[in-house]
């Protein structure tokens, strides 16, 4: 800051006006846009700069600029729907950007355990992190009627929270707190904060408060689970294998952190899923910590939704599969991973493709902007024989994701059944790349080849299966291979190695459009015996 003249003093950039109004500085850009705040442009050069003299700001702010709103101008509608997006933070110490997203996803954690509250979930809301859009916009792109949204600030052992709520339809301001807190209370703080919202948004609800389960009182338990999911979030096998071995810190710094332990059950259960790990030796290691973290907190609903998954493609036990995700979905309903888990685990290997559908659908308005809801609902349309449309909610996905290769899997396998080879090779080969070979990459490209007539080419990719080094080779990557090529007897050979394993993506048998020349095959049928699916559904036929 520096004087002006006598009277007026001068502050420069937007990053310290808005140290000045404690408010991130995308607010304060919609602010100038839609209220009035007096922010000065000085010409010149081809980014000009912004300045605001303090008196003006002062002013705009005792004058209710803030726009509040107030019996005159009274929110008409019951505010049932809230997105929490990523608190700002003004320093550039990445840890501080850690514990500012930390701070908004226990937020977003305690709103989703109250009724009546819908709440975004995180992968949509944070996609808005440094973009300049309009409160109604992103109200009407995730279908939120509020947004909360703050900067936290770290000063040695002192931190600077602020959080405003805003109504979406009319950028009314329905609540503002500033937080000073120690370090050490950041926990309390989440609550209070989470609290705070509740009473502003007037909605009835059976509990006064949020409701917080158990957690860790070891800060540095909790910055290491903070980074892990930061890693784990991102859904790829580097990252995957980056958040377990924080995980596993921070239950060495707090064995009795829940969602640590719920973490690393996470983490098998996706190492298995993307061929890291091999499913058995997975499920050692993610079936007890799963358990570890129900029994220190049995209010997690994504750990019942986990739970489910082991219970029925580990135990074959899908009616108490059955009874994990209805208690994870009374616990956990806003939860868009818990209503896709239980599409892909627990219905769909069940052929009720219209309830899998249903939840799918839940899953898409809660998470709007997440690259897996997208792709597991482009699976689901392949299911159902809608490969055009699977295509594009696939492409979204992509879109959405680039990283998340399994999108371009399924993507490719729905131009594959449209026929267009061209644009499903040059997908996987595109792949095949990124991933460094993945073995599951290779026998989807195995079995394209091989569904085309290039034999050659489809044994080639197989032979590269069967003599890999590189780690754990899935069963299921060279029945793929057999499969593309008619060869049922030996296909059948790896898919019962596949069952025996528990591959995760055995759930895939009954409904999975490649496995329909082998279903009245007295081995294929013993399969889905031996998974005790036999009596479920019908088999899945093309739709009009």
């Amino acid at each position: 800051m520096k004087r002006l003249d006598a009277d007026a003093e001068v502050i420069e950039s937007w990053k310290e006006i808005s140290r000045y109004l404690d408010r991130d500085i995308r607010t304060l850009q919609r602010w100038e846009r839609e209220r009035g705040l007096p922010v000065r442009r000085v010409p010149g050069g081809l980014k000009p700069g912004v300045y605001a003299l303090k008196t003006e700001l002062d002013a705009w702010r005792r004058n209710g600029g803030l726009h509040l709103a107030t019996a005159e101008h009274p929110v008409q509608e019951p505010l049932t729907s809230l997105a929490v997006l990523p608190f700002l933070s003004l320093t550039g110490d990445p840890e501080d950007r850690y514990c500012a997203d930390g701070l908004a996803d226990e937020i977003i954690t305690a709103l989703s355990r109250l009724p009546g509250l819908r709440v975004t979930a995180r992968t949509s809301s944070f996609a808005f992190r440094g973009k300049e859009e309009d409160v109604r916009g992103i109200g009407r792109r995730l279908n939120a009627r509020a947004v909360l949204e703050g900067t936290y600030r770290r000063s040695g052992s002192r931190i600077r929270v602020t959080a405003q709520l805003v109504e979406t339809s009319e950028g009314y301001h329905l609540w503002s707190e500033r937080f000073d807190l120690q370090t050490g209370d950041l926990f309390a703080l989440q609550d209070e904060i989470a609290r705070a919202v509740v009473d502003a948004l007037r909605v009835r609800l059976v509990h006064a408060g949020a409701p917080a389960g158990p957690r860790t009182t070891s800060p540095e338990a909790y910055r290491l689970w903070l980074k892990a999911r930061h890693h784990s979030l991102r859904h790829t096998p580097d990252e995957i294998l980056q958040s377990r071995e924080l995980l596993a810190r921070a239950i060495a710094a707090d064995p009795g952190f829940a969602r640590a332990h719920l973490g690393l059950a996470e983490s098998y259960w996706e190492g298995a899923f993307f061929g890291i790990d091999r499913p058995r030796d997975a499920v050692a290691v993610g079936r007890p910590a799963v358990q570890k973290a129900l029994e220190i907190d049995p209010s997690l609903g994504e750990a019942h939704a986990l739970l489910g998954i082991y219970r029925g493609l580990h135990d074959f036990d899908w009616e108490d599969a059955e009874r994990s995700f209805q208690r994870a979905l009374e616990l956990a309903p806003s939860s868009s991973e818990v209503r896709t888990r239980y599409a892909v685990w627990r219905l769909e290997p069940d052929l009720r493709l219209e309830e899998a559908r249903a939840q799918l659908n839940i899953a898409v308005e809660l998470d709007p902007l997440s690259a897996i809801v997208h792709g597991c609902l482009g699976h689901h349309l392949i299911f159902r024989r809608e490969f055009q449309r699977a295509a594009e909610e696939l492409q979204l996905a992509v879109e959405l994701e680039p990283a998340y290769w399994w999108a371009h899997v399924y993507l490719a396998a729905s131009y594959g059944f449209q026929g267009s080879f061209d644009e499903a090779e040059g997908i996987l080969q595109k792949l095949l790349y990124l991933t460094g070979g993945c073995p599951l990459v290779i026998g989807s490209y195995a079995f394209g080849y091989g569904a085309i007539g290039d034999r050659q080419r489809a044994e080639q990719l197989r032979h590269q299966l069967l003599t890999s080094t590189s780690g754990y080779v899935p069963p299921l990557a060279v029945a793929w291979s057999h499969l593309g090529l008619g060869e049922a007897e030996p296909c059948l050979d790896w898919l019962e190695k596949a069952v025996e394993e528990r591959d995760p993506l055995i759930v895939e048998f009954q409904p999975k459009p490649i496995y329909d020349g082998l279903r009245g095959h007295p081995r294929f049928k013993a399969l889905l015996s031996a998974m005790h699916l036999e009596r479920r559904g019908v088999s899945c036929q093309p739709t009009a």
